[in-house]
């Protein structure tokens, strides 16, 4: 549709993150006289350092192969010179992949790609005066980043030093534009930010060029203008310094010749099998004091939940807003609670005016109101992304009295509303994500926290999920771990050692990435397989009271289909029962002395003394207040013994640190026993 001064716009609107009608066939059947291509939805279309394809996605590769049989390779092309490789990358356009740069820069939002590097072809047979087609699907995560050209457009395709086709970053009106500079045709007024699409471009000396975007033609027999051509092609780069657009690239190919409408329209067709439109990005926000400084800032847990939770849900951008300082803005401070402890340490993310009135009506402390300059901080299109509150956090709040059950639940759920008012999320969209706390603080006291999570994220009203159901089974921050014996030793147990943290991301990754589809925040994945875990391991289902001193568990499973008993688990370790009493008024503690499989979903406790009340006055409990598991002593399921579905290899796309069983759920106000079998 014309509007005047060569500008064109679509008809209708482009497709938003939804994925087009299915492909027929491949790009040779299609259109069979391509002279290259190359596509990197798989991880073979990357050439590795042997010169042989990649068979696993982020590996380091030297080019993307032409399967067309040429040997038209298309190579990196960097300028600055740059040492960088490309490697692939899964899940980038729904369960296809994609390739890029990557970058370790730091302060850039992710995924960062490096802003020197695109992509050359040498071979290329297109020129002002030849007949041609080229065809180009990329994905584009961010705007341009890290460098003093951020805000200039991304040149999708550049011929002879002279860009072709242009997108606006940063600095732009969301333009796209044929021929930028000399004819400065402009064919689309909303590319968004993020995106994935897929262009055509014909060209004949004799009836001009035609460009399609997403199956649409958007230009028609425009005339030449940018002179005589001579040189390479380039993909996603405009061959200047720091001229990278920034981009995964996904498929591309060109013709000598220009392509008919019937191929054009098969062309079309097979690209289908690509999301394309607007994409999403995820943006998570931390809170807490000095473990979630840890596991966001020290570790980098936080940047790996992001990453996992984007491969979940097929999103092209994920990011984290997690900072702490002296002063505010910042999102964390080490050693504050919610509010204050009567037992002297800090806390004002709510602030207790002492005079004994309801925490729902407290206000932001300092605490608070630093939250609230770190989130105003943000620029409108990253406030737009946030789509999770996570809170890694409970250790001085573990400290409490029991009595303070009420008051820490009413503070709790008051500063998580103001949260939410910074967010401006009224319908309580956004979910909280929380832990089952670390082994920290008093046995009231992290009783009493587990309690209050438990019921808080009972009420669905709340919207707050239990990411790691259990995370005592962590090490002491820099101990002496023997992963033959899973014993550990030194270190310092009031903070969770870096592997722990790391792991207890990737066990959070499948569990939030649920809730936030359930929420709508999908992108080109519309669903997790039923066969992950959907509460993040197994659980506790029933107990009976076999014997005075023999206990028989039943086990919900989550992901898995087994039971696994490792090191010190076969000890009974973690495993105890509150003989009598309650929480806040505790029982005989009696500690376990061996753990032993029954069958896939049955396991046998042996206590070491014999229980002296009936069963129903009894509970049990794993792990009992702040006690310390340690990492491999958990009792598992056999999620990583399992055959994943097609594409969801976690192992295989992320890294094989993503090969994991999960741990058997903590307890949070201990399991009652039963005087009968199941």
């Amino acid at each position: 549709m014309g509007v005047g001064n060569k500008q064109l716009a679509l008809y209708a609107p482009l497709a938003c993150g939804t994925t087009s009608p299915p492909s027929t066939g491949t790009l040779l059947q299609a259109a069979p006289s391509a002279t290259a291509w190359w596509d990197s939805s798989i991880p073979a279309g990357l050439l590795g350092p042997g010169h042989t394809p990649a068979t696993v996605w982020n590996s380091p590769g030297t080019a993307l192969v032409d399967l067309t049989g040429n040997n038209k390779n298309l190579i990196p092309f960097h300028n600055p010179v740059a040492t960088n490789q490309p490697q692939g990358y899964a899940h980038v356009s729904g369960m296809l992949g994609g390739a890029g740069f990557p970058t370790t820069t730091n302060g850039l939002l992710q995924p960062a790609l490096d802003p020197a590097s695109g992509w050359q072809f040498a071979g290329s047979a297109a020129s002002a005066t030849t007949s041609w087609t080229w065809y180009l699907v990329w994905s584009r995560p961010n705007w341009r980043q890290g460098t003093n050209f951020d805000t200039n457009p991304i040149t999708l395709l550049t011929i002879g030093s002279k860009p072709i086709l242009q997108v606006d970053s940063s600095g732009g009106t969301n333009r796209l534009v044929l021929f930028p500079g000399t004819g400065d045709i402009v064919v689309n007024l909303a590319m968004a930010r993020r995106h994935t699409h897929c262009i055509i471009i014909r060209y004949s000396p004799a009836t001009g060029a035609d460009l399609w975007l997403d199956g649409l033609r958007v230009a028609q027999s425009e005339p030449w203008s940018p002179g005589p051509l001579s040189g390479p092609a380039l993909l996603l780069h405009d061959g200047n310094l720091f001229g990278s657009a920034q981009c995964f690239f996904h498929e591309g190919g060109e013709w000598s010749q220009a392509l008919s409408d019937t191929e054009v329209s098969a062309l079309i067709l097979y690209a289908g099998r690509w999301t394309l439109g607007v994409r999403k990005g995820l943006y998570f926000l931390f809170n807490g004091q000095s473990n979630a400084i840890n596991y966001t800032m020290n570790d980098g847990a936080a940047a790996l939940l992001a990453q996992g939770v984007a491969w979940y849900t097929g999103a092209l951008a994920y990011n984290v807003l997690a900072t702490t300082a002296n002063a505010a803005p910042y999102t964390m401070q080490s050693g504050h609670g919610i509010y204050a402890t009567s037992s002297g340490y800090p806390g004002s993310f709510v602030l207790d005016p002492g005079d004994g009135s309801s925490p729902s009506g407290w206000s932001l402390g300092p605490d608070g109101l630093a939250v609230r300059q770190a989130i105003a901080a943000l620029p409108a299109e990253d406030f737009a992304d946030i789509c999770a509150i996570v809170w890694p956090w409970n250790e001085t709040d573990s400290l409490r009295q029991y009595s303070e059950y009420a008051t820490f639940e009413a503070a709790a759920i008051r500063f998580l509303a103001l949260l939410r008012t910074m967010l401006k999320d009224t319908a309580n969209k956004i979910p909280m994500i929380w832990w089952n706390g670390i082994p920290y603080g008093s046995a009231d006291g992290i009783t009493m926290h587990r309690q209050v999570v438990q019921g808080i994220a009972s009420v669905p009203a709340q919207n707050v999920i239990i990411g790691n159901p259990q995370t005592s089974d962590s090490n002491p921050r820099g101990s002496s771990w023997d992963p033959s014996t899973g014993i550990a030793t030194g270190g310092d147990p009031s903070h969770r050692d870096s592997a722990d943290n790391l792991r207890f991301a990737m066990l959070a990754a499948p569990v939030v990435a649920r809730t936030l589809m359930a929420g709508g925040y999908t992108d080109s994945i519309a669903a997790v397989p039923s066969s992950f875990p959907r509460v993040g391991g197994p659980t506790i289902g029933h107990v009976y009271m076999q014997s005075s001193k023999m206990l028989i568990v039943n086990v919900v499973h989550d992901g898995g289909n087994d039971i696994k008993i490792p090191l010190q688990a076969a000890a009974g370790a973690g495993f105890a029962v509150m003989d009598g009493g309650r929480p806040g008024a505790d029982g005989t503690i009696v500690q376990a002395s061996s753990c032993m499989r029954v069958d896939a979903t049955h396991f046998q406790i042996a206590l070491s003394t014999a229980l002296t009340n009936a069963a129903g006055a009894c509970r049990l409990f794993y792990p009992f207040g702040p006690v310390q598991i340690f990492r491999g002593n958990a009792v598992t399921d056999n999620f990583s013994d399992l055959v994943p579905p097609a594409g969801w290899d976690a192992g295989a796309d992320l890294g094989s640190g993503w090969v994991l069983d999960f741990p058997l759920s903590a307890t949070f106000s201990g399991i009652p026993l039963s005087a009968t079998p199941v």
